[in-house]
């Protein structure tokens, strides 16, 4: 399984596509940053007054970042089927629970890289206009948000996942990808705005985490751990259960 991770990071490093998304994430983000000036997270309606009011603001309002990169991991995952990559690892001999485990492995972290470089990027702009006076409050704004953001963001990114082992076909995978997820996003925003329900939602757990001040927030990790028992096995079963020579 060592070799099949090292194998799938390798590729995935050798990716112009992704590296190239990752830059244009982040170029977005540095040029994004001045539209978060207007309105704080923690204060609906106020003006930013911190450097941490913007890491808060561009993480709070990343849902379209992950659609973008939702449909990038569709694509990318997808390829592998349309081309027969992992047709070849299975006649190779590698068990189908080590190469499923070793997208997951290397799949989830790195999609989660370009969704903390875009409020990264554009703290990096406002840090002439704020500077750090609140750096120890601003440095455990991050880890906390970052840990939030890890945990949520996998969740989320496990849809494309399930999408690419159900469909086994890139171009199907992008389309179920994008549908599945715009779906989410849009219910999220009508949702809060009508009073759905809309706790069950990894997007929206991350907002809470943002504007919590805690750092144990037992919500926000149920609905993760709650997410991953459904969709880690829903993919391994459509996974185990395809036709691959």
């Amino acid at each position: 399984m060592l070799n099949l991770i090292k194998m799938e990071r390798y590729q995935l490093f050798r990716n112009r596509v992704y590296w190239i998304s990752t830059l244009v994430v982040s170029v977005l983000g540095f040029l994004m940053a001045d539209t978060y000036l207007a309105d704080s997270p923690r204060a609906p309606g106020g003006e930013a007054a911190t450097l941490t009011d913007i890491w808060n603001g561009m993480v709070y309002d990343s849902t379209f970042l992950l659609i973008l990169l939702s449909c990038l991991l569709a694509f990318l995952l997808g390829q592998e089927f349309s081309c027969r990559t992992i047709d070849r690892e299975i006649t190779a001999g590698h068990a189908r629970s080590h190469i499923f485990a070793s997208r997951l492995v290397v799949l989830l972290p790195a999609f989660n890289l370009p969704a903390l470089i875009y409020p990264a990027a554009g703290c990096l702009r406002e840090l002439a206009r704020f500077g750090l006076p609140d750096g120890g409050i601003f440095l455990q704004t991050v880890l906390k948000t970052m840990l939030y953001s890890l945990l949520q963001n996998s969740a989320f990114f496990l849809l494309p996942l399930l999408c690419c082992f159900w469909l086994r076909d890139m171009a199907k995978s992008i389309a179920a990808a994008a549908l599945v997820t715009f779906t989410l996003a849009l219910y999220l925003g009508y949702g809060m705005l009508l009073g759905l329900p809309v706790h069950f939602l990894p997007t929206f757990q991350i907002r809470e985490a943002v504007v919590i001040s805690d750092w144990f927030y037992p919500e926000g990790l149920a609905v993760a751990l709650i997410w991953y028992a459904v969709l880690i096995p829903a993919a391994w079963g459509a996974f185990r259960k395809c036709e691959l020579k």
